[in-house]
């Protein structure tokens, strides 16, 4: 039998891994802050609870995919929030991307309660996430991984495991690191290009034809060399914010990233007027400072 599934947080990634697991046949109840982003699949046979409370009473496990881990609280311990309706052995998945100080927060907090607490965070787009290709990386005990085993196999292509949720936390920060490193660097090489007056598609054309060639690299340059930062995929505030994160764990851990810091500040600059853009528009903030003479 399949379990009954508690979704909340259907936002740019949220929304069509929710809708996946609608075509995979697995029931869905879901809840948001926005309530008109669950019409769409309300309309598609999803049942919509009034509280995340109402919803966790009723599901058997319980997804989460909130911005951050102040909302993740926020929807936990609201006084009609998951905690109020999660019961002893059921399981809340967060796969949000967040900080391991609150990964270890609520996996203390669910087990001083009896209920399983798993992170989850994936990797991927939404393209990735409507047709069931995610990564994802699953930290927590083995009980709770099986639960949630209909879910991954519905949304993911390959799951990592780990024993301790905040080691899949930091797993994903080190992606996002990565990504955010990879498009700031992509960015300034097609700008230095693009000043010389060689069109990001010529440089795009050369990268596909060497070491340098990469799913990423040609589906962000082409955004970039089409201009085109709407819809976003990934949020360029998203960005920073995880770079922020990434940041912060590295301190706690003692790892030194010196980069990362220069790309953080980078994504923070170009914030202020891209924030809901795509990441990627990170290029057109550059662009200005060049054009002002910044070096």
């Amino acid at each position: 039998m399949k379990p009954r599934v508690g979704f909340i947080g259907l936002g740019v990634i949220g929304a069509p891994m929710a809708g996946r697991l609608l075509d995979q046949g697995l029931p869905l109840l879901v809840w948001n802050r926005t309530p008109s982003r669950a019409d769409s699949l309300v309309a598609r046979g999803a049942h919509r609870a009034a509280s995340p409370c109402e919803l966790a009473a009723a599901a058997d496990l319980v997804i989460t995919m909130v911005t951050d881990g102040p909302a993740l609280r926020e929807v936990v311990e609201r006084a009609d929030g998951l905690a109020a309706g999660l019961t002893p052995g059921k399981v809340h998945c967060d796969m949000s991307t967040i900080d391991p100080a609150t990964t270890r927060a609520l996996a203390d907090f669910y087990a001083a309660r009896g209920v399983r607490f798993l992170h989850a965070p994936v990797l991927g787009n939404w393209r990735a996430a409507r047709e069931g290709r995610l990564l994802i990386f699953a930290g927590g005990s083995e009980p709770a991984i099986e639960q949630c085993q209909p879910v991954f196999d519905a949304l993911g292509k390959r799951v990592w495991r780990w024993s301790r949720p905040e080691q899949a936390t930091c797993v994903k920060l080190a992606c996002n690191l990565l990504l955010g490193g990879l498009m700031e660097l992509l960015a300034e090489s097609l700008l230095l290009a693009a000043r010389a007056g060689v069109a990001p598609r010529i440089l795009l054309e050369i990268f596909s034809e060497s070491a340098l060639q990469s799913p990423m690299v040609q589906s962000k340059g082409e955004t970039i060399a089409r201009k085109s930062f709407l819809p976003p995929s990934f949020y360029l505030r998203h960005m920073r914010k995880d770079l922020d994160l990434a940041l912060a764990a590295a301190r706690e851990l003692g790892a030194h990233t010196p980069v990362t810091r220069a790309v953080r500040d980078t994504f923070a600059a170009a914030e202020h007027k891209r924030a809901e853009l795509d990441y990627s528009s990170v290029f057109e903030w550059l662009e200005e400072q060049s054009a002002a003479g910044a070096s």
